[in-house]
């Protein structure tokens, strides 16, 4: 028998063997650094745009910003993802999250930001129309969603009505996507997961040194990267969280695979918002009016679907559908410190007010371009359906009557409002086609070598995860943590909210500085409760407040800056967004 050294050194090759860049023709390279900002740097990667075509000269352009490290012993970089698909790692970091991230860390490391392929200010861009006047008139007309309600199942008319809407729903996501295959962007099928890690792997190189060590944190879609890293690098890889995780399983399968994992956790995240609310009453938390009980509040919740459903409230000649408030609902519930804005807006709505939400809603659609004829820009909006369908199994043999039933039965046994909203990218990905990139993604096909290899490097993932998150829930990442049985660690934080950083919890960004600083491990399974308060007294309404409120009594000075560093990083993330 082998021995297991053998085994792994056979392992390791045959890795590698699979992970070579093809780019004899192209050479990556790094601009020069200037300053961009407040101890910030910025400078551009050229990269090969096509990985498996070695002959090709062809370039794509990767933006990075970088935060200096502070302290007087550098340790190397940390590369940032927020997520997405499609989030800008530039505007991330230069909107906060860079110099918290350092903080957190102890100002060991330089923080890093990249724009992903076809994403932010990388180019070729991943757009679907010719200029930006097209593309805003689109994305201005696109539904939030198709219009449902769970009690809609149960009623003949109303079902019928519900798979109606579905069906238009279905008709524009299938214009998009043609739109999409015609202007045929040369970030179309050069922007996926496995491209994206080669270019990690670039970035690391250039700062670091030929062959270093990926350091990396990624958020929400960002484990998607991570793993898709670990296993076409498994031999550079330091020290990675993996937060708020994606199943990376389901992922690459069709997208039929993943909806059903998408809003797991929807239901405990309303019961939390009905709960709070009642426990910190009117004065705090708006929608709690008269309420004797969180149940009462979370029965109120639920009805407003109904009436947003069957008669929904008028604001300025617009009504605020069940499509409407899910797609708000759903977006803004992944941030549980912007829920004092969302109790104050749903509030006014059963009021029969909806003016307050309508113009939030305005708001945060963005203004008309200037200059209509400019070159598109790739709204996040828009592009995230196409770059998650790239790294997805094809879907087009998805009929759509599965698709009608598979939501039906999800809304139903998982008691979630908020699938109607969430439909984007399965109706994307269903007339989408079968093309994918020509360099596949490994998905999670090397998994188990991969795991071995790192746990006899002593190598360790960290994965954390909230427990009650609306977006990606604990068991994504509990099935993660299965999948790298002898490399991963896993630690949770209480609560809801969409990554652990978006509910900051001083025990979970101790250990996550640990890790980074020192490699220390938390027990695996650790449990850390969130720190903050939902609903403060006498806070001024906004999107989130400028300063937040933690419920500890004896925090340290380190205590608390890192506390506001994890919550600098929630305002990053709503600054993005």
């Amino acid at each position: 028998m082998a021995s297991w050294t053998a085994i792994v050194l056979f392992l390791s090759a045959a890795l590698a063997s699979t992970s070579q860049f093809t780019t004899a023709a192209i050479t990556p390279s790094l601009s020069t650094w200037t300053s961009c900002g407040s101890g910030l740097d910025c400078a551009k990667l050229t990269v090969p745009l096509e990985y498996a075509d070695a002959s090709s000269h062809e370039t794509a352009t990767i933006p990075l910003v970088r935060f200096n490290a502070t302290a007087a012993v550098r340790k190397g970089s940390i590369l940032v993802n927020p997520g997405g698909p499609g989030a800008s790692g530039v505007a991330f970091v230069s909107a906060g999250a860079g110099q918290s991230i350092s903080v957190i860390t102890g100002g060991e490391y330089d923080i890093i930001g990249f724009d992903p392929r076809g994403v932010g200010g990388a180019e070729p861009k991943f757009a679907c129309f010719a200029n930006a006047g097209d593309e805003y008139d689109f994305n201005s007309a696109f539904p939030a969603g198709a219009n449902l309600w769970i009690g809609a199942f149960a009623n003949a008319t109303e079902r019928k009505a519900v798979a109606s809407s579905m069906k238009d729903f279905d008709t524009a996501a299938a214009n998009l996507a043609a739109a999409c295959l015609k202007q045929n962007s040369k970030a179309l099928f050069t922007s996926s997961a496995s491209y994206v890690v080669r270019d990690m792997a670039s970035i690391v190189d250039a700062l670091d040194g030929p062959g270093a060590k990926l350091n990396y944190w990624g958020f929400s879609y960002g484990p998607i990267f991570g793993v898709e890293f670990i296993q076409t690098f498994p031999n550079r890889v330091g020290r990675i969280v993996l937060d708020g995780v994606y199943d990376a399983a389901a992922n690459a399968q069709t997208y039929v695979s993943q909806l059903p994992n998408d809003q797991i956790s929807v239901r405990n995240a309303i019961k939390d918002f009905a709960q709070l609310c009642f426990e910190a009453g009117p004065s705090a938390c708006t929608f709690a009016g008269a309420s004797t009980s969180a149940a009462d509040i979370e029965a109120r919740f639920d009805a407003l679907h109904k009436t947003a459903f069957r008669t929904p409230v008028v604001a300025s000649g617009v009504p605020i559908s069940s499509s409407i408030l899910s797609s708000f609902l759903w977006n803004f519930f992944t941030v549980p410190p912007t829920w004092p804005l969302v109790s104050a807006l749903i509030a006014g709505l059963e009021a029969g007010d909806a003016s307050a939400l309508l113009n939030v809603l305005v708001t945060s659609a963005g203004s008309a371009p200037a200059n209509r004829s400019a070159p598109a820009v790739g709204l996040r909006s828009l592009s995230s359906m196409g770059l998650t369908c790239v790294d997805n199994a094809p879907t087009n043999l998805v009929p759509l009557m599965y698709v009608q039933n598979l939501v039906a039965n999800l809304t139903v046994a998982q008691q979630t409002p908020w699938l109607g909203a969430d439909l984007g990218v399965l109706s994307f990905c269903r007339n989408f086609g079968s093309k994918r990139p020509k360099l596949p993604n490994v998905g999670v096909s090397k998994i188990t070598d991969t795991d071995c290899l790192l746990a006899e490097h002593n190598t360790t993932i960290l994965i954390v995860n909230g427990i009650h998150d609306s977006s990606t829930p604990l068991k994504s990442a509990q099935h993660l943590r299965t999948m790298l049985p002898r490399s991963s660690r896993i630690a949770t934080r209480g609560g809801p909210g969409h990554t652990t950083i978006s509910f900051p919890s001083l025990g979970l960004a101790k250990t996550v500085a640990n890790y980074f600083r020192t490699g220390a491990l938390p027990p695996d399974g650790a449990f850390y409760p969130s720190d903050m308060v939902v609903f403060p007294k006498n806070t001024t309404l906004s999107v989130a407040p400028s300063t937040p409120t933690f419920n500890g009594t004896s925090y340290s000075d380190s205590d608390r800056a890192i506390l506001n560093a994890a919550y600098g990083i929630v305002l990053a993330f709503i600054a993005i967004a």
